[in-house]
């Protein structure tokens, strides 16, 4: 089961991480995002609105 706390930034498309990996070095490949989940929970349970998506997108799953 995922909540919205473990989804995967939608931020970045795959161009943009291309273009950072070409100007500052490195592989696009070795890209990886940072997320804080302990705070993406305490915003979802702190918004009623969040918390009634994230309830919904876990009951269709």
């Amino acid at each position: 089961m995922r909540s919205l706390a473990f989804k995967e930034s939608k931020t970045l498309t795959s161009n943009d991480i291309k273009n950072l990996s070409h100007r500052f070095g490195g592989q696009s490949d070795d890209y990886v995002e940072i997320v804080n989940q302990q705070q993406n929970i305490k915003t979802i349970n702190k918004y009623p609105l969040l918390k009634e998506i994230d309830s919904a997108v876990n009951a269709t799953k």
